[in-house]
């Protein structure tokens, strides 16, 4: 099976470091009022930021070691690998630039933390349509956006659970990559039904 997974708020714990290193930035750089709303998803309403102060921000964290101090999400590392010693294929595909520096990191961060996999696939807009041309069978990702879409192309598709989706509640959801490995009959049944190991 050729598995298709996202790397942000799927694999890595993305969104509250770069919170945390935007608020950071906010003072040194911006030298604004802090949060104006904490829970926002863009850093205009996140923050009293312009276009150019977040577009800054972003530059800022992609030229510096951000990608690098990235935590694991929990039991990612043991579950993927797992994955991949059963013989599937794992891709990961994400938004993040497709810059050399960017490339990198990012493969630097896989390194480091043992994550195996076969390719990245960089700056996807559409990964519904990138997954069809691959013949991914499942796909993985915390954006219901990207999930809708991906089962738009025929895919089975599972949508990591993440504060910014709390409100769907019509796609599969996981709360922790425990849920597609281990030994309980609830996390057996799911992987029965996306035949993620093969009876023995």
């Amino acid at each position: 099976m050729r598995i298709g997974i996202d790397i942000d708020d799927t694999v890595s714990k993305t969104n509250d470091y770069m919170v945390k290193c935007a608020l950071e930035y906010d003072k040194k750089y911006v030298k604004g009022k802090g949060f104006k709303d904490k829970n926002a998803y863009s850093f205009m309403d996140m923050f009293y930021w312009t276009v150019v102060d977040a577009s800054n921000f972003l530059e800022y964290i992609r030229g510096g070691k951000f990608f690098l101090e990235l935590e694991p999400m929990d039991n990612a590392i043991e579950v993927i690998n797992e994955l991949k010693n059963k013989g599937h294929e794992i891709v990961f595909i994400t938004r993040r630039e497709d810059k050399l520096r960017t490339r990198n990191k990012t493969k630097k961060w896989f390194k480091n933390n043992g994550i195996k996999y076969d390719k990245i696939f960089f700056h996807c807009k559409h990964k519904g349509e990138l997954c069809e041309d691959l013949g991914v069978d499942l796909f993985i990702d915390n954006d219901e956006a990207n999930v809708y879409e991906a089962e738009a192309h025929g895919i089975k598709a599972i949508l990591f659970d993440s504060i910014y989706n709390k409100d769907v509640a019509d796609l599969k959801r996981i709360t922790n990559w425990k849920e597609v490995g281990g030994e309980d009959e609830k996390i057996k049944a799911f992987q029965k039904a996306f035949k993620l190991y093969k009876s023995p």
